[in-house]
């Protein structure tokens, strides 16, 4: 069973300009941080709504309502839930019935800096027709030595552009007209990854164009680098993308294509991969692990528990049997819980 939705804040008659979207579950303490840091935003309250789903249980979803309510957050929100859907449908469901003209997709361990709203308002007045993507970073506390996370790279193309790719629900504001006139999310999408390139390939064929705007940034709440399981995850659901769309440049560009697995497999897989960093190394050896098997077994959905992280990779992918036991998946301060 649902929980009751909860609207706060809304004034009758004015539609805020930007709706944030963000789906949640089991992560208690960092939503509330992310309340905070909406509540900090240099935008007026009435220029912004946040809408949210919660994966969590109806009871659970009572608790957060009852913590959003004691922080008297400035802006209208809107809470909905209580039932667990896949990432895309969450999104889906939250951004039901938003008012804003823009979405600004926003995870629920991404903080977004002050001045992050304004600055996706201003752009969108500048070029109304384009997917911003901000830019998001590692806090200090988590980072290792100096290594920069995926999310931390994104592809910069000349003027300022950025590739659909770019595009995911961590810190990127679309057209809501673009966005409902492709049908949103997949909601029918399964598993770990995949939904945000799917969409993101779908608004690029409609026309929807994307840049990056630096001065919208976010935190995000947990490192990818050391999380192997999830770059299986993602080489399997990045390679039902393409056989999906069947378009050159999407296996290309989500590194699924054979040519690049095979690259793949000889610069992470060969004998000098012992002077890259081990966890990059890893990392690009599980996603092609991951894509190769996807290939092997067509339709099929990814296995609950991803090879092992030492396991050859074969011509198609692992051709090993899957470890029982696999790993939690999860990196530091991105499954918090409890009170804040």
């Amino acid at each position: 069973m649902t929980a009751p939705s909860s609207e706060t804040g809304a004034t009758p008659g004015a539609a805020p300009r930007l709706s944030v979207i963000t789906p949640t579950g089991g992560r208690l303490r960092a939503l509330l941080r992310k309340a905070r840091a909406l509540a900090a935003q240099t935008a007026p309250p009435a220029a912004f709504e946040w809408r949210l789903w919660s994966n969590d249980p109806a009871d659970a979803t009572e608790v957060l309502r009852a913590r959003l309510r004691a922080l008297a957050l400035p802006f209208a929100w809107r809470l909905d839930g209580g039932e667990a859907l896949a990432a895309g449908a969450a999104r889906n469901r939250a951004a039901e019935g938003a008012r804003g003209t823009v979405l600004l997709l926003s995870d629920d361990d991404c903080l977004p800096d002050p001045g992050a709203v304004a600055a996706q308002l201003r752009a969108h007045d500048a070029d109304p027709g384009v997917a911003w993507i901000g830019p998001l970073r590692l806090p200090a506390e988590l980072r290792r030595e100096a290594r920069a996370e995926p999310f931390e790279r994104p592809l910069r193309l000349p003027g300022g552009r950025a590739s659909w790719i770019n595009l995911t629900g961590a810190n990127s504001a679309v057209p809501a007209a673009a966005y409902r006139a492709v049908g949103g999310y997949d909601p029918e999408w399964r598993g770990y990854g995949g939904e945000d390139p799917e969409l993101a390939w779908r608004l690029r064929r409609r026309g929807v164009r994307f840049r990056h705007v630096a001065d919208a940034g976010a935190v995000h709440l947990g490192r990818v680098w050391d999380d192997a399981d999830k770059a299986y995850r993602a080489g399997w659901a990045h390679r039902r993308v393409w056989e999906r769309h069947r378009a050159l440049e999407v296996g290309l560009a989500l590194g699924v294509h054979p040519a690049l697995l095979c690259a793949k497999r000889s610069v992470f897989g060969g004998p000098w991969a012992r002077w890259l960093d081990g966890e990059v190394a890893a990392y690009e050896r599980a996603y092609a692990r991951g894509a190769g098997d996807a290939a092997r077994r067509p339709g099929a959905a990814a296995p609950d528990a991803p090879p092992a992280p030492d396991a050859p990779i074969g011509p198609h992918g692992a051709g090993v049997g899957y470890d029982p036991k696999g790993r939690s998946g999860r990196a530091e301060g991105t499954s918090e819980g409890g009170d804040a």
